[in-house]
C-alpha cells in the first residue's frame, strides 16, 4: 500500500512500491498520481484529478499538501494501466489559527456557474460543468442521430474547455495569502453504448465504457499587484446581479477583459501566494473525445496566516504614535507591557488601526509622562509594498 506523510506545512511525500507480481522491466513503468478531495474512504480513481506522472522506479514523489486521497496506478510503454489503484489519505488540521478572507463556490450560485464559459456548459441533468460537443442540434437532419440518448451530448466531445470564475478578488493591498482549492470531479462516458458512440472504435478508451479515467480539471489563477480597474462597456447580457457579458452566437458567454495587468495563469495546488488582485479559472480536459469530466464542486478558500509584531519603545511626554513595520489586514489585538511605572501611573491607547496605534502615559495627576514600554500586536496578514 502507498504511504503519505507531511514533510512541511505545504508539502507531502507520497511513496509506493511496484508490485512483486510485475515481471516486466520496472524502468519502463511510469506512476500516474491523481487526487480526490474525499477523506472518508470513498475515493475512486475516475472521480479524481491528475497531479503528476513520474518514473515508477523512483518510489516516491513530493507533492503539494491537499487534504484528501492520493492515488497511484502504473502504466507500461504500451499504455496499459494497472487494474487497481493504490490509495493513501491525509487529513490534517491547520497548525495555527487563520483568518478566512474568501470562501468561494461557483457551483452553489443560483443558477450555478455564472462565469465565462468557453467550450463547456452546465449540464442540469448531471448538475455539473461538462465539455461541449462539436455538433449543433440545428445541423441534424434526423433528431435520433445523436440526440436519442442525451440532449446534452449529441456528438463528439471537445477535448478541452475553460471556465472563468464570475468575480476576481481584491485584497485591498499586496498581501501574502494561503489559497486552497475546492474541487470535486467525476469522469463520465456520456454515450457508453456501441450505438451511441460517435468516435472511431480505435479511439475508444474502454470498450465496456465503465472507467472514464482520462479526464481532468485544473484550477488556475493569475495575480496582479495593481489596484483593480473598471472598464465596463455596453454588452448584450447585463443584470444588476451579474457581470457584463457578451453573448456569442454559439451560446458561450465572453467576459469583457479589463485593462488590469496580470501575470500568467498558473495551476493552483494549495500554497502561499503574494498579490493584490486574484483571478481564477478552471480548465476541463479529456484525452479522448468519448469522455468528459463532471465538475461538481468548484471554488477556493483564501486565508491570512497569523502573525505577531513586537517592539520596545519610549513614549515621550505626550502621545506616542506607533506604526507597525507591516500593516495587518485588519486591526490586531494589542498587549502592552510598561516599564518604570510609578504608583498611580496609567496609559491610554487610541487610534487603533491595522497600521498602528497611539499610546499616552499619565501620572496620578493626569499629566503626560515619558515611560518605556513593549507592545505585542497579534493579527493576520502583512501588507507589502
Amino acid at each position: 500500500m502507498p504511504t503519505i506523510q507531511a514533510t512541511t506545512k505545504n508539502e507531502v511525500i507520497f511513496k509506493w512500491k511496484i508490485p512483486d507480481t510485475f515481471t516486466g522491466n520496472k524502468n519502463e513503468l511510469v506512476a500516474i498520481i491523481r487526487h480526490s478531495s474525499a477523506t472518508d474512504g470513498t475515493a475512486v480513481w475516475p472521480d479524481s484529478t491528475f497531479l503528476r506522472e513520474v518514473q515508477a522506479n523512483t518510489d516516491y514523489v513530493i507533492l503539494p499538501l491537499m487534504n484528501g486521497t492520493y492515488m497511484v496506478k502504473f502504466k507500461d510503454t504500451n499504455e496499459n494501466k494497472s487494474s487497481n489503484a493504490g490509495f493513501a489519505t491525509i487529513n490534517l488540521p491547520d497548525d495555527l489559527p487563520k483568518l478566512i478572507h474568501t470562501t468561494r463556490r461557483e457551483d452553489t450560485d443560483s443558477p450555478p456557474f455564472q462565469g465565462q464559459l468557453n467550450n463547456i456548459f452546465y449540464s442540469s441533468d448531471n448538475d455539473a460543468l461538462v465539455l461541449n460537443n462539436n455538433d449543433l442540434i440545428d445541423d441534424k437532419t434526423d433528431f435520433d442521430e445523436g440526440y436519442s440518448d442525451s440532449i446534452d451530448f449529441g456528438g463528439e466531445l471537445l477535448s478541452s474547455g475553460e471556465y472563468f470564475f464570475k468575480d476576481k478578488v481584491d485584497l485591498g493591498g499586496i498581501f501574502t495569502v494561503e489559497i486552497k482549492r475546492i474541487l470535486k470531479t467525476r469522469g463520465l462516458y456520456p454515450n457508453n453504448t456501441i450505438d451511441s458512440h460517435f468516435t472511431n472504435i480505435d479511439e475508444w478508451t474502454d470498450f465496456d465504457g465503465d472507467l472514464p479515467d482520462e479526464t481532468n480539471c485544473i484550477i488556475s489563477f493569475r495575480k496582479s499587484n495593481d489596484a483593480p480597474s473598471d472598464d465596463e462597456i455596453g454588452t448584450e447580457v447585463s443584470t444588476n446581479d451579474s457581470p457584463e457579458l457578451i453573448l456569442l452566437e454559439d451560446g458561450d458567454k465572453f467576459l469583457q477583459e479589463d485593462s488590469q495587468v496580470y501575470g500568467d495563469f498558473v495551476p493552483l495546488e494549495n500554497g502561499r501566494f503574494t498579490g493584490r488582485v486574484f483571478q481564477f479559472k478552471a480548465e476541463l480536459s479529456s484525452e479522448y473525445t468519448d469522455q468528459t469530466p463532471l465538475v461538481d464542486e468548484l471554488g477556493y478558500i483564501i486565508q491570512f496566516e497569523n502573525r505577531t509584531e513586537s517592539n520596545s519603545l519610549s513614549s515621550g511626554a505626550g502621545a506616542k504614535a506607533v506604526t507597525y513595520d507591516k500593516a495587518f489586514f485588519q486591526t490586531p489585538k494589542i498587549a502592552i507591557t510598561p516599564s518604570n511605572m510609578a504608583t498611580g501611573d496609567y496609559y491610554v491607547i487610541s487610534s487603533e488601526s491595522r497600521t498602528g496605534f497611539t499610546i499616552t502615559f499619565f501620572n496620578s495627576s493626569d499629566a503626560a509622562i515619558d515611560r518605556t514600554f513593549s507592545y505585542q500586536a497579534n493579527g493576520f496578514g502583512a501588507e507589502g509594498a
